[in-house]
């Protein structure tokens, strides 16, 4: 999250995406093991204070000073998201993290920032492994609820499948 306010500090005119894949530390915990010592809703905060930096000029003028995300409103917000885009990538993956309870969660997460959330399909590769993506009505359900507390949310759609070079796909085969 730091690094990300550096960022607001010195680019704050360009678009930011977090790599989230979970609406709780905990479940985030499991998937990234690097996310240990950035706690979730601090990722939140930051990349909401990058999306209203250009709007709120006081977090240049005065990096020290606490940024609430309460401060803005919703003029503010939607007039902010035209500008720029502060973006969520969220795989979506059988399991835990696509529950419609982790759809709330997320969507809770997110609520009154007007954030857009890209949610991922898992694209399965030839690499030995017991993941799989959830069904296109159960993503669309997901996309509903998280849409339902106020971001954009929409379902990337996947190419390049075929040739193992889709979203998260990029992998080496082995010679069989």
């Amino acid at each position: 999250a730091s690094r990300m306010r550096d960022l607001t500090l010195e680019l704050p005119e360009v678009n930011l995406a977090l790599s989230l894949h979970a609406p709780n530390q905990p479940m985030r915990e499991k998937i990234v093991p690097s996310a240990k010592g950035t706690p979730i809703e601090s990722l939140i905060e930051a990349l909401d204070s990058h999306m209203m930096a250009l709007t709120k000029r006081k977090l240049l003028e005065n990096p020290q000073e606490d940024d609430k995300t309460t401060d803005f409103n919703i003029e503010e917000r939607q007039s902010a998201s035209k500008k720029k885009r502060a973006m969520i990538e969220y795989v979506m993956l059988v399991g835990d993290t696509s529950t419609i309870e982790a759809a709330h969660q997320l969507g809770k997460l997110c609520e009154g920032r007007h954030l857009v959330v890209n949610l991922i399909p898992y694209n399965k590769t030839d690499v030995k492994d017991k993941l799989d993506c959830p069904t296109e009505e159960h993503m669309q359900e997901f996309r509903r609820i998280v849409s339902s507390y106020g971001s954009f949310c929409s379902i990337r759609r996947t190419m390049g499948a075929d040739i193992a070079g889709a979203c998260g796909q990029l992998v080496v085969e082995q010679e069989k």
